[in-house]
């Protein structure tokens, strides 16, 4: 795994929409290290303080419920220098995910250059890993990490890596590689110890370093236990409950030990039979859609309305983000387009985190859209979600905006433009640029925002992106006093491109289904179509 790999597909989390990207960046990382390193060398210590640390944007996404998680858009400075370690180290780190016999999630190079690194498995192949190796068992215990990455103790690194004795007798010593990681994750964190970003794939690899150096001691203290995990989660399985009692408490307290605490809410242990499938997946994943429009148009609608029913009494798993999988590939009757195009848009304001689903649903039927139906969905969003400080729904609904040339009125954009919301501020800049938003509206005031201080706190994107777009012009250029970003400017990186769109896929319109006797078409009562996209898998 290079270090420009890490940059280019692994560096800003997957929920962000599409316009935010690292491309430019990695493509440059060379050029960038050369001439940063020729300039910095000679830094007295004032200076070195002053490019010591950073911090990293937050940007809020729906969970399940109330909950929100936030994720985490480190500094490019800092960024870079833990994928290099990470990068230099691949093969150190290697052998500690290949010491693990538990894990399902160790990482692996994206084969769909989606991502840098994805978990080796996914869940659907987990679960059946667990069922064909545990039939023999009558006790599951399971239990997770309550947040994982946001209570992650950096210390904890070399204490595991190295063992605590040989960490702290040599806790200046860079060349080991849990201190090297430990020094690289408080550097983007402003020092704290406390706490890895969520988004970057940098991340996954820290996450299953940790989890991995556990499961070893795991797997010498519980020999007749059959244990596995995937990222956090941990399933367990014996054959009695003191057993079972007993390596949950096991774990428990080594997971304390490193500092990290057990969700209570999710741990459970159980005696068979218990269902491996969940109802609701089981009766959405298996759901028929029949082969006429008018009998296609009434399946649509009882599909949804059962995946609502569902949802309303699940309201902890993601049943709508499922249904939207099933209802996204569907062969479509032209005739049913606005009733479905109704339907995923109200899933869209019911369920925020399937509205890159819905985008891409929209612009893939781009000549079918109703744009008033759009504008309102889009209004309402904002409306509802802006005053909560809810960046993912307002920064998707604002970028739904630049997909369908949706123009956002002035005193909607002027809430936008006060709002401290600097990602989805970035989008409404582009949609003034574009003439989406009225060159009336006033954002002046913004230039303030743009401090030579800002380009090493939460707010660097924003303040980077603005001046280098063009869109705001402080009369003081705080760029020409961060070296590092000046470097990034003369060798024209950008981490926003207008030009990206979200990915469309080919709709495909449904045929009839003839009868190979007669060759005429087959009767409903006779035949019926498996929507593609259903299935049992874990969204």
């Amino acid at each position: 795994m290079t270090e420009k790999e890490l940059l280019n597909l692994g560096y800003f989390p997957k929920e962000l929409p599409p316009p935010f990207e690292s491309k430019s960046f990695s493509d440059k990382i060379g050029i960038i290290k050369t001439q940063w390193n020729t300039i910095s060398s000679p830094f007295k210590r004032p200076e070195r303080l002053k490019y010591s640390e950073s911090k990293w944007v937050v940007f809020s996404i729906p969970k399940v419920q109330l909950s929100r998680r936030i994720i985490n858009i480190p500094n490019p400075l800092h960024q870079s220098k833990l994928s290099s370690t990470i990068s230099d180290r691949w093969v150190e780190i290697d052998e500690i995910f290949k010491k693990s016999f538990i894990t399902s999630s160790s990482p692996v190079e994206d084969p769909k250059k989606n991502r840098a690194l994805i978990p080796k498995h996914d869940f659907g192949a987990f679960k059946r890993r667990r069922l064909n190796e545990s039939f023999d068992n009558l006790y599951e215990v399971k239990t997770d990490v309550s947040r994982f990455y946001g209570t992650i103790y950096t210390h904890s690194i070399p204490w595991l890596v190295h063992t605590k004795p040989i960490a702290k007798e040599n806790r200046d010593d860079m060349t080991m590689l849990g201190n090297a990681l430990d020094r690289d994750l408080r550097c983007l964190n402003s020092g704290q110890t406390m706490g890895i970003p969520i988004g970057p794939d940098t991340s996954l690899v820290i996450a299953e370093i940790i989890t991995c150096l556990i499961d070893i001691q795991i797997q010498t203290k519980l020999k007749n236990v059959k244990s596995f995990r995937f990222i956090d989660d941990y399933y367990l399985y014996c054959d009695n409950y003191a057993d079972a009692e007993k390596a949950f408490k096991f774990i428990q307290s080594l997971l304390t030990e490193y500092q990290l605490d057990i969700n209570e809410e999710k741990t459970k242990i159980s005696k068979v039979p218990f269902p491996f499938d969940s109802k609701w997946s089981i009766e959405l994943g298996s759901f028929q859609f029949r082969i006429k429009a008018n009998s296609q148009l009434t399946d649509i609608e009882r599909f949804v309305s059962l995946s609502l029913i569902h949802s309303k009494e699940n309201p902890k798993d993601s049943v709508l983000l499922f249904a939207m999988q099933v209802l996204k590939y569907l062969k479509l009757f032209d005739e049913n387009w606005d009733t479905y195009e109704s339907l995923i848009l109200k899933i869209g304001i019911t369920e925020p985190r399937t509205l890159p689903d819905v985008t891409e649903i929209l612009a893939s039927n781009i000549t079918r859209i109703s744009n008033p139906k759009i504008i309102s969905i889009v209004e309402k969003l904002i409306n509802i979600h802006l005053p909560k400080g809810h960046n993912y729904e307002v920064a998707w609904a604002l970028w739904m905006c630049v997909e369908f040339k949706i123009t956002i009125k002035n005193k909607m954009a002027e809430r936008i433009f006060a709002s401290n919301d600097y990602l989805s501020i970035l989008i409404a800049m582009d949609l003034k640029n574009r003439n989406l938003i009225n060159a009336s509206v006033i954002t002046d005031g913004l230039i303030t925002e743009l401090t030579e201080d800002s380009l090493m706190n939460e707010n660097w994107l924003f303040t980077y992106e603005s001046i280098k777009k063009g869109w705001l012009i402080p009369t003081d250029n705080p760029i020409d006093k961060n070296k590092y970003f000046k470097i990034l400017l003369e060798n024209g990186v950008y981490f926003y491109r207008e030009e990206a769109r979200v990915k469309t896929f080919t709709v495909k319109k449904p045929t009839e289904v003839l009868n190979e006797t007669t060759k005429k078409p087959v009767t409903e009562e006779a035949k019926t179509i498996l929507s593609s996209g259903g299935g049992g898998g874990s969204y």
